[in-house]
């Protein structure tokens, strides 16, 4: 069978995407003093300004540094540029130089609130946040004095971020994106017919550790699959972890770690110490695989030293997102992050809020096509099967050298 065919046919039959849908809600409610007047669901996307002829201005929340965090928030802004809303040509930053750079959401947005974008939108000066860093009681205060004045919109990236906005009840909306789960967290109420919250929208990716957890083991079967928790469970992706151990039928085998401030160097080897001994300590409870989940790892220089103790025993590793941590030494990741159909899916919503649609109105799921990303020579070493028509479907195969081959 033709290789392009089997790179479609396949993840499809492994991984059994849902359908996104949505819902409008009451179209009546209102966002108080800010530049936005709640007219319906059904507002477009072209670009507008604001009721007194400004600019909208934009605000955003993230937990920490986080590089997938950085490529979702390029894509939204490229989808913002392809409807009009930021000028052409006109982003500081191209995705190269993110990934090259390593260029935290915190950088791109000091150079967004800096640069000129056209005759629509504009990142508020001091309007980004890394809570894992900040006085929240501060943050707090600051948006709740802004909201509504020079503030029209807060972006949040995660579980954390979201739950904090949503937990402020501003008058003002709150775009949330890349939430495992803004349902179970209680970001928002429902994902099926609308979010249930009229000033919150929250892109939902429906039930994607599940479905990611039964395509790893219909690759290779396992008995007991390791995870550490690093986080809050839900952030994690656990409840799902767990409902797949009940349909599949595998022990799953939990470790924590209490949230620990990664801010400085010594911060961060203190971290990364805890890490190395869960992983030891792992190794040793007869797991025969590892799912790491987002953010455990965030040096991707570290990734070849601390999973070595998992390869040593011939485990493999699988991941929950980040390619770039396939190429640095993980084995394989199915993805269904596709950054830039989301983020085109995440403008859109922003765009239709801003000219009037409600926020609660308008539907959160997006299910992305499935990617399969492996990693050649660790699967070597490990002696993990891969068969032809496995490599035929996978999106990109790395070695060690670091070097990618399309599939």
């Amino acid at each position: 069978m033709n290789s392009r065919i089997m790179r479609f046919i396949l993840p499809v039959i492994l991984v059994l995407a849902l359908a996104g849908c949505g819902v409008s809600g009451d179209k009546t409610a209102a966002s108080a003093d800010a530049g936005i007047t709640v007219t319906s669901p059904d507002a477009d996307t072209a670009p507008g300004v604001r009721k007194d002829g400004k600019k909208f201005r934009l605000a955003m929340l993230d937990y920490d540094e986080y590089l997938p965090a950085s490529r979702q928030l390029y894509y939204i802004l490229s989808g913002l540029e392809e409807l009009g809303w930021i000028a052409p040509g006109s982003l500081p930053f191209t995705s190269d130089e993110i990934d090259r750079n390593s260029m935290w959401t915190k950088d791109m947005y000091e150079k967004l609130s800096e640069a000129d974008l056209g005759e629509y939108l504009e990142f508020a000066e001091d309007g980004f946040f890394y809570l894992g860093y900040s006085d929240e009681a501060m943050v707090r205060e600051n948006l709740t004095e802004r909201a509504g004045k020079d503030i029209d919109m807060i972006l949040t990236f995660g579980t954390y971020a979201g739950k904090y906005v949503r937990d402020l009840d501003l008058p003002i909306p709150l775009v949330d994106f890349s939430a495992t789960d803004p349902v179970a967290s209680g970001i928002i109420d429902s994902a099926e017919n609308g979010s249930g919250r009229a000033n919150v929208w929250a892109q939902v990716e429906p039930s994607l550790p599940l479905r990611q957890i039964r395509y790893y083991h219909s690759v290779k079967p396992f008995k007991k699959l390791g995870i550490i928790v690093h986080a809050d469970e839900i952030i994690t992706g656990v409840p799902d972890i767990e409902a797949s151990s009940r349909e599949i039928g595998f022990e799953l085998v939990k470790y924590f770690i209490e949230e620990q401030p990664r801010e400085t160097k010594e911060e961060l080897d203190a971290y990364y110490l805890l890490v190395e001994q869960k992983i030891n300590e792992m190794t040793n409870e007869g797991i025969d695989a590892f799912f790491m989940p987002v953010d455990l790892i965030n040096d991707i220089d570290r990734i070849p030293e601390l999973l070595q103790p998992f390869y040593d025993k011939k485990i493999p590793v699988y991941l929950m997102d980040d390619v770039a941590a396939v190429k640095a030494g993980a084995l394989m990741l199915i993805s269904a992050n596709d950054v830039e159909n989301v983020g085109r899916f995440v403008a859109d919503a922003i765009a239709r809020i801003l000219n009037g649609a409600e926020a609660g109105s308008l539907p959160c799921i997006y299910t992305s096509a499935p990617s399969i990303y492996v990693n050649y020579d660790i699967a070597k070493k490990i002696d993990y099967p891969l068969s032809f028509e496995f490599l035929a479907v996978c999106d990109e195969i790395f070695t060690g050298t670091g070097d990618g081959n399309e599939g």
